[in-house]
This record gives structure tokens, C-alpha cells and sequence, in this order.
């Protein structure tokens, strides 16, 4: 492979993905979890890949079986269909990680890191998307604004799941018990998929205060 070519990448691979590792860091570092490295990178993979794939599919089939009534395809999508999907693709890693998981701040870390690794993916493929269509100016903006607020997004909604899902594991509850921590997760990913795609400064601004409010929510539920 041409070294330039390389260096290209390992470029937009950092950039793309060492904020999310920032973040589960910042997380960790805070937390009084033992869970292992192993599941903390085990849980960033599933993220970053399988997650992604599970949710394009769910994002590909959920609109043939809903019906679109008095919202445009892009609303519908965005605000409705990618926050289900993404948000039950996420936590489904946790299946795989479950005797890791002795307390609620172990599910709260292992389901903020799948949010990280799917969010590290997402700002690839946004931030190549803004750099073909608007130039470096662009690729910068969307690197800022995807490393604070879509990665803080990401993190606490999915955080929400894992929680419910330790609780269920700890306290020996049917898995429907983890619905309303799910549905908590998908009303807040919609609700910052709302206030983003809205064509105002004010209202974008709006989602990344609920982002980092719901990250900082997060770290303090680990104290």
C-alpha cells in the first residue's frame, strides 16, 4: 500500500475514532466498574461494527412495516426509525458480555462504550460525506460538533439500556423489565435527532446541550 495512502487513512480513522476513545476514558476513569479491558473493547468492536450493520438492516426493513402518515420520509426516519433501530442494535452486544456484569455501573459502562464504538462509525461516514460535499471547512465543523455532542448522544442513550440491563441481571427480573430503559434511550436519541436536523442554529446548539447534559447525567449516575 502507498505510504500516503496510508497516512490518509490512519488521518480520518483517528480522527474519527479517538474521541469516542476519549470518552470511554473519561468514563471509566470515574467509575468504580471492574469490568475487564477485554469487554470494554469487546463492547467498542460490537459498537463500531456489528451494531452498525444490524442497524442498517433495522433501518431498511422497520419503514415497510410502519406507516408514514404526515411526516416526510427524512423526518420519519431520523426521528422515528434510526433512534429504535440504532438504540436496540447497540445494547444487543451486552447478550455477549453479561457474566462481566456484577453491578449497575458495569452495565452502564459496557452500554456507553457501544454507543462510542457505533458513534465512531457514524462520525467517519459523516465527517468523509462533509469533507466530499463542503470541503475541509466543513469536515472540521461536523469533527467538532460530531466529537462532543454525537458521541455524548451515543454514550448516555445507550447507557440507559445497559442500565436496565444490569438491573434486570442483578435483581433477577424478566427481560421485559428493560423496556422502559430502551424507550428512555429511543425519546432521548429522537429528541436530538429532532432538535439536529431542524435548520436553526439555536435548535442544533439545543441538541448539543441535551447531549452533553445526558453525558454528564451519566457520569455523575456512576458516583
Amino acid at each position: 500500500m502507498d505510504s500516503a495512502l496510508l497516512q490518509t487513512i490512519i488521518f480520518f480513522l483517528l480522527v474519527a475514532f479517538l474521541p469516542s476513545i476519549l470518552w470511554i476514558v473519561w468514563l471509566v476513569r470515574r467509575s468504580n466498574s471492574a469490568t475487564s479491558l477485554g469487554k470494554i473493547i469487546f463492547m467498542f468492536v460490537w459498537g463500531a461494527i456489528f451494531a452498525v450493520i444490524i442497524a442498517v438492516i433495522l433501518e431498511i426493513l422497520i419503514p415497510g412495516f410502519s406507516p408514514r402518515v404526515y411526516v416526510s420520509g427524512a423526518f420519519f426516519m431520523a426521528v422515528i426509525v434510526a433512534p429504535f433501530a440504532e438504540e436496540l442494535a447497540k445494547p444487543l452486544g451486552l447478550k455477549f458480555a453479561e457474566w462481566d456484569i456484577a453491578t449497575i455501573e458495569d452495565g452502564i459502562i459496557l452500554g456507553a462504550t457501544a454507543g462510542l464504538g457505533f458513534a465512531a462509525t457514524e462520525n467517519l461516514l459523516y465527517e468523509l460525506t462533509a469533507l466530499n460535499e463542503g470541503g475541509w471547512g466543513s469536515f472540521w465543523v461536523v469533527v467538532v460538533l460530531r466529537s462532543f455532542a454525537a458521541c455524548a448522544l451515543h454514550a448516555s442513550a445507550t447507557a440507559l439500556t445497559g442500565r436496565g440491563y444490569a438491573w434486570t441481571l442483578i435483581h433477577h427480573k424478566p427481560w421485559i423489565a428493560i423496556i422502559p430503559f430502551y424507550l428512555l434511550a429511543v425519546i432521548l436519541h429522537g429528541l436530538y435527532n429532532y432538535l439536529a436536523i431542524t435548520n436553526t442554529i439555536l435548535t442544533f446548539i439545543g441538541a448539543m446541550v441535551l447531549a452533553l447534559v445526558a453525558i454528564i447525567a451519566t457520569r455523575y449516575s456512576l458516583d
